[in-house]
């Protein structure tokens, strides 16, 4: 078996929940963002040119923004995909905050070995042994879902305290800079209520895609929001996922989801469904990273280096922003009513990264 390791320019990965709309979009009206702008070329650390040619979808010396698609509507998320935190590895007790893009190692000498270990479950080098050496990514989030630390459950602005080299940067506001906790964000009044008992619908996209997984929970909104809060109310799938592109089509998709290995015990997650790159012809076929695209795919000229670096298919590639996820969830019937807020965490597999957002909304019970 042939283990394939990718080499390629820094660039974190990025998620963004959309509906409902987050709390992390706090500067959406703001010029950069207005109207569903995305800030491409407004960033306080520019990525720096380290191609022959310059790389196109790096910028040449700019940046990028947390693109994506909400159906016909504008994505309006701002700098939502840049709250995460970063250098937090599975078994340690709390994050570092240093660069891991990608991370191939014991961040904090814990020895935990990870739970995910069914390759039906991991998004990428699936067929290494899992714990073995050629396991590359044992030690990231996705592989024991729900244990690595985060420095705060709505995500930290940038992703650490103080800044790193990252593909995409985050950009002080008025509103946020660089450090600040997604928690102390002003509510956000969406106006959308559940129903106890009833499912609801939820959107998010994947800005640079890194592998991994997610899950959706719920914290009171009188409640400290704390991770120890937002665990207790995991939020369980429907088993309906879809994907939705820009025109407004959806294709329903078979999800995988998963329950054991995870924290807290029990707790339903997701797997990314949108594959790092879908199969290429310059990558052998049965190379684990090739897991076919869950939609009819386009081709392109595989032997371009800068198409290949940076695919971005109709539902796969390294930067997938031409399409959202959409899921359906199942409320517990004994919500109590009132406002909550809604905490979207995704746990990556390549990187030692969780990707967070947070949002209102309102349960009440069935007439």
């Amino acid at each position: 078996v042939m283990f394939v390791l990718f080499t390629y320019p820094l660039v974190l990965g990025h998620a963004s929940l959309i509906t409902p709309p987050p709390r992390n979009a706090v500067d959406r009206n703001l010029e950069p963002w207005a109207d569903g702008r995305f800030g491409d070329a407004t960033c306080e650390h520019p990525v720096p040119v380290s191609e022959d040619p310059p790389n196109p979808l790096w910028g040449n010396g700019s940046c990028w923004g947390c693109n994506c698609v909400n159906g016909t509507e504008p994505c309006s998320v701002a700098q939502t995909c840049v709250y995460f935190s970063q250098g937090c590895a599975i078994g340690c007790n709390a994050c570092d905050g240093g660069e891991s893009n990608p991370n191939y190692k014991d961040r904090c000498g814990s020895g935990m070995r990870p739970t995910n270990n069914d390759p039906h479950f991991r998004t990428v080098n699936r067929e290494a042994p899992a714990m073995s050496a050629s396991d590359l990514y044992q030690h990231n989030p996705w592989r024991a879902p729900g244990n690595a630390p985060v420095y705060d459950p709505c995500g930290m602005a940038g992703g650490s305290p103080e800044w790193v080299s990252t593909g995409l940067s985050l950009m002080d506001t008025q509103y946020a800079k660089q450090g600040d906790l997604g928690t102390v964000l002003p509510p956000r009044p969406t106006g959308i209520t559940w129903t106890a008992g009833g499912k609801a619908e939820v959107k998010w996209t994947v800005r640079a895609n890194h592998g991994g997984g997610y899950a959706y929970r719920l914290c009171p909104l009188g409640s400290p929001l704390t991770e120890q809060c937002f665990q207790m109310h995991h939020l369980p799938f429907s088993g309906a996922t879809y994907l939705e592109w820009g025109n407004g089509s959806r294709l329903p998709i078979e999800g995988r989801f998963l329950s054991n290995g995870t924290q807290p015990a029990g707790s339903e997650w997701a797997m990314n469904p949108l594959p790092f790159k879908p199969c290429f012809s310059s990558i052998p076929e049965g190379d684990p990273i090739n897991e076919g695209a869950p939609c009819n795919e386009r081709m392109y000229n595989a032997s371009d280096p800068i198409g290949f670096l940076n695919y971005t298919g109709f539902c796969s590639g390294r930067f997938p922003v031409l399409v959202s996820i959409v899921d359906v969830l199942t409320l517990p019937d004994n919500l109590a009513p009132g406002p909550y807020v809604l905490g979207f965490r995704y746990d990556s597999e390549m990187t030692a990264q969780v990707w967070q957002s947070c949002a209102d909304i309102t349960i009440v019970v069935a007439a």
